[in-house]
């Protein structure tokens, strides 16, 4: 806890003196009591400061005009608060040039814990601190109905704190069987918090300071950026729009020329049954088509085309692999030789017999011994 010269070297009370730098001013807090209101705890920001204004003009008649308010948020209450300290105008207008370390009503300087009441004389006045977040001046005569009031709100403290005697206050704290202690050592014994001077963030409710104007400045500097956001919004959204259509105009004209060339397929390839793959069914058709034109599917007789070329392999010795016939293609022979030269030798004799042999691939085997060969064999080789 502070000491009585370390505290009376902090603070500084206007009236009698103009504070320094570093120190704090203390105005009379019955020129700047401390209000509780009833807000709701989903207000924010100055909604929440306008529903505050509405009821100190609806419940105690104070207008803007008549007083200024001041949240009063200590131990770091936030947007939480519920309590507001007001001032005359006139007043603050004259704190504001200060050049001190804050300007506080003197109840605030107080020390203060949770479940402990500090009450202490002040020339004629006492000053009340009702726990962090609560507190007064008043004289005696209206100090103990205000007691009352508080014992009635927020029910019986631990302790009244009283730094030095008032006969009253302890009397009426009897009656009301609430333990009086005098000291730190009177505390501690009753398992109390210590009570400390500046330690839930008063300093904060600096009256010089008009957070309620400063957050007006600052919407002040943003709202000129607005037409310049909206703008961009707008534009993104347009751009997001233009994007959109050109997806589902792309997807309209995917399904239109899908559409057609079902159609095309059906009327020219596929004139009975359904269409069910696009790409296998044309070349089938286009395969149909140039052996219809060649005349092969006329001439070509598959059996004796495939005696022919196993009589050719046979005579060379050959191993066949696969013999496939494709319609249009003529033979697909996969075969194994001694060598490339056999190629050769195999390309000859089956232009010999009659055949057209096509080299598709010639490779080593990787299996065997030898060497991996497919032809592609058609009718028309020299006789």
């Amino acid at each position: 806890m502070t000491s009585p010269a370390e505290t009376a070297a902090v603070f500084v009370r206007l009236d009698q003196s103009a504070p320094g730098p570093g120190q704090i001013a203390l105005v009379s807090g019955g020129d700047v009591p401390l209000f509780r209101l009833d807000l709701p705890k989903g207000l924010r920001g100055q909604a929440r400061e306008q529903v505050a204004r509405r009821q100190l003009s609806d419940r105690f008649g104070l207008t803007p005009e008549q007083v200024q308010m001041r949240p009063f948020a200590p131990g770091g209450l936030g947007e939480g608060w519920n309590r507001v300290l007001v001032a005359p105008p006139s007043l603050l207008a004259d704190w504001r040039g200060l050049e001190c370390r804050a300007v506080l009503p003197d109840y605030l300087s107080l020390p203060c814990a949770e479940g402990v009441w500090t009450v202490a004389p002040q020339g004629e006045m006492m000053l009340a601190r009702l726990g962090p977040d609560d507190g007064f001046s008043a004289t005696l005569a209206l100090t103990l109905p205000m007691l009352e009031r508080a014992l009635t709100e927020q029910g019986r403290p631990g302790a009244l704190y009283l730094p030095e005697p008032i006969p009253a206050l302890e009397d009426w704290a009897n009656s009301q069987s609430i333990p009086v202690a005098h000291n730190e050592s009177e505390l501690t014994a009753q398992a109390l918090p210590m009570p400390q001077i500046l330690a839930h963030d008063e300093l904060s409710s600096d009256l010089r300071q008009d957070p309620m104007a400063a957050r007006t400045r600052l919407t002040a500097n943003v709202l000129p950026w607005r037409w310049p956001l909206l703008a961009g919004a707008l534009a993104a959204a347009l751009f997001a729009a233009s994007q959109i259509v050109a997806i589902q105009r792309l997807g309209a004209e995917t399904d239109s020329i899908a559409a057609q060339t079902h159609a095309l397929v059906q009327q020219h390839f596929v004139p009975s049954g359904p269409v069910l793959d696009v790409r296998v069914q044309v070349a089938r058709a286009l395969s149909q088509l140039r052996a219809a034109t060649s005349g092969q599917s006329k001439q070509v007789d598959p059996v004796q085309m495939g005696w022919q070329v196993a009589e050719v392999v046979a005579s060379l010795s050959a191993v066949p692999d696969s013999l496939i016939w494709r319609d249009g293609d003529g033979i697909q022979l996969v075969l194994r030789l001694p060598d490339f030269a056999a190629t050769d030798r195999l390309t000859t004799a089956f232009s010999s017999a009659g055949l057209k042999a096509e080299l598709v691939e010639s490779r080593a085997s990787t299996d065997a011994q030898g060497v991996r060969a497919e032809f592609r064999i058609q009718p028309g080789g020299s006789q």
